[in-house]
């Protein structure tokens, strides 16, 4: 099976816009008060998780699995679908970012072995899911990627620890040299030939791999790319495609050259799912929804997909069923759909599992706003549920939100793959925006001019529209190999944006070219920007994958206590946690918000100096999106597993 894991764009999950002009100063508590916590979810539809993995049992069509991107993430079912059951035992709280049957012929339909890449390790069930068990002798960290050969023969994909594969003895073993740089490379994406000798990897930024001789040398190409997702061609195992992105490439002669593969008609598009079929047709999701098929192994594509949500599809799985048809499964961001049709037409398999899945908040006048991938939703604070804000979101959701600090009654939403809403009479009514046909994670608006707009792109990077939306710039250049934008501020006085990366922070003067500032937060995903004014100036408040940061001058340098370790450190209590999410207190400039992945909430009451958790305690197994005060100064938290409201006594 071909892994495309977003565990690595845990961003894309994860942007926060939140510009905050911050109000005057009083005498603060020492410490943060006792919060209350309740869910806040009255009126919000619940869909699917996002679906990461997507497998059926080989020796029966109708018995399917799903792993999704939540505690306990695991779908069965036993009846092609139309039923399911959620978790199993010993999940306990991971994420399952691929998901494997391994059987032979001849054994037992009920007795197949199932495998699942966790946050834990690998895990593994005798007993179609129900329950589940570590699986010894691995490396206790993160497995990403899973295959398996004709015999049933498992490869694993690990975070750091390169590959490892089953014995015919059950016991295990490296596939890869130690001296090879893929022993310590992040492994996100596998494909094997059916009798083990080819072997092709994916990595996390290290390039792909393969190997012609069961694993024991390897030659890598592209190094600097990311291998989000493979196939093998079933009847030449030296055939093999890849995605790297920005491009889709392919080999002939088992990974000693590649070609790109210019005819996938993608354009600002990403091929984020491979299936390659027994017959030879050859099968790519996109992140933007589309399908495409081939019959040539990739030389001339066909387009299909009516159904599929715009959200991407991040997994694909195929069965043939006893009549001979064959049955098309596909993973996306929006839950899981199948296809009886070669995917001409999709089906949602599972509209009634998942999670409220909310991503954005925005506080305006009147209330708040909250974006989900059911659509848009105006909270309603004398009844305590939300209501329908509009309905011309189209399918994918609403993913970022932000108003103009200028003119509150102009909105903007940011969709997952159907471009930009917008309001101007303060979300009483909504249009769309032409000419904004992609997903935007992120928007912005600059404080001097109400027209000017930033958004991020998905799977891209910068643009700039200096007509309200209607016509889009790419702001591209300084970004250098950069492939991934995925947190956005301005400077409330519009000095500088800024924008946060996989791989470091960018800040751009006016029209000039993007600049690395921040050279300390090299190697780190900028997660979130927080851009204050404040007595003393401009501060910018920076969440990272390592903690939060500080920097009094436009992001050139930071302070934090995450790299520094001291008593007097910047930053101190989140010190190597994931922070996802900033914000300021409306009342109180020295109170500070954090939300954390895996972590819950903290707060700040001396600027930041110091934090200290104030939960909720059922947070500590999801990513916190964004925060936001709701309309009687309560803390509204969208995670994504659902929407929590905290209160003070």
């Amino acid at each position: 099976m071909t892994k495309f894991t977003h565990f690595h764009r845990l961003k894309i999950m994860t942007i926060t816009l939140l510009i905050v002009l911050a109000a005057c100063q009083t005498t603060l508590p020492a410490s943060p008060p006792q919060w209350q916590w309740v869910r806040a979810e009255n009126g919000l539809p619940r869909q699917a998780s996002i679906v990461l993995a997507v497998a059926v049992n080989p020796l029966d069509p109708d018995q399917v699995w799903a792993g999704y991107y939540a505690a306990g993430g695991l779908l069965s079912s036993r009846d092609g679908g139309q039923t399911w059951t959620a978790g199993g035992s010993g999940l306990a709280d991971n994420p399952i970012f691929d998901v494997m049957p391994s059987a032979s012929t001849g054994e037992d339909k009920d007795t197949v072995k199932l495998w699942a890449a966790a946050r834990d390790g690998l895990l593994v069930s005798s007993d179609g899911g129900r329950s589940w068990q570590s699986v010894p002798d691995l490396p206790a960290v993160t497995a990403f990627a899973l295959a398996a050969d004709a015999d049933g023969r498992l490869y694993v994909g690990f975070d750091g620890t390169g590959i490892h594969a089953e014995t015919e003895a059950g016991q295990w073993r490296s596939v890869v040299p130690e001296e090879s740089p893929l022993a310590s490379a992040g492994v996100i994406s596998l494909a094997v030939s059916g009798d083990g000798q080819y072997l092709y990897a994916g990595t996390s930024g290290q390039g792909i791999f393969a190997s012609r001789d069961y694993g024991r040398h390897w030659q890598v190409a592209y190094e600097g790319k990311y291998g989000s997702n493979m196939a093998v061609a079933p009847m030449n195992p030296q055939d093999a495609i890849a995605s790297l992105r920005d491009q889709v490439v392919r080999t002939q002669d088992g990974g000693q050259s590649w070609q790109r593969v210019t005819s996938l008609p993608l354009k600002f598009d990403e091929a984020t799912s491979f299936l390659w079929l027994a017959d030879g047709t050859l099968i790519a999701g996109t992140s933007q929804g589309q399908l495409y098929r081939s019959s040539d192994g990739g030389t001339i594509w066909s387009q299909g997909g009516a159904g599929l949500p715009s959200g991407g599809v991040l997994d694909l799985a195929g069965a043939e069923l006893p009549d001979g048809a064959h049955r098309l499964l596909a993973a996306t961001w929006n839950g899981l759909y199948g296809s009886n049709d070669l995917g001409e037409t999709w089906q949602n398999l599972a509209p009634d599992l998942g999670i409220v899945n909310a991503h954005a908040l925005l506080t305006l006048d009147d209330g708040l706003l909250l974006g989900t991938g059911a659509g848009l939703f105006h909270w309603q604070d004398d009844d305590q549920r939300w209501q329908s804000a509009t309905d011309v979101v189209r399918s994918g959701g609403i993913q970022s939100l932000t108003v103009d600090p200028t003119h509150s009654q102009r909105i903007y939403a940011g969709s997952s793959g159907d471009g930009m809403i917008a309001s101007r009479d303060g979300g009483a009514t909504w249009q769309h925006v032409a000419g904004t046909g992609v997903g935007i994670p992120a928007l912005a608006v600059d404080p001097l001019d109400s027209d000017h707009l930033y958004k991020l792109a998905a799977w891209e990077r910068v643009y700039e529209s200096y007509n309200a939306g209607q016509t889009w710039l790419a702001r591209w250049d300084g970004l250098g190999d950069v492939l991934e934008t995925v947190s956005l501020a301005v400077d409330p006085a519009g000095n500088f944006v800024y924008v946060g990366t996989e791989d470091g922070l960018f800040r751009a003067e006016g029209s000039q070219p993007w600049d690395l500032t921040a050279r300390a937060l090299s190697g780190q995903s900028i997660l979130a920007l927080l851009a204050q004014s404040t007595a003393n100036g401009s501060t910018l408040i920076i969440g990272t994958t390592r903690g939060v940061y500080r920097s009094l001058d436009y992001g050139k340098t930071v302070e934090g206590a995450a790299d520094v370790p001291s008593d007097a450190a910047w930053g101190r209590g989140l010190e190597h946690i994931s922070v996802t999410a900033l914000l300021a207190d409306p009342h109180h400039a020295e109170i500070l918000y954090a939300g954390t992945a895996y972590h819950g909430v903290y707060q700040s009451n001396d600027g930041g100096q110091t934090w200290l958790p104030i939960g909720p305690t059922d947070l500590t197994d999801t990513v916190i999106e964004t925060l936001a005060w709701g309309p009687t100064n309560d803390l509204f938290i969208a995670a994504a597993n659902g929407v929590w409201r905290g209160t003070t006594p």
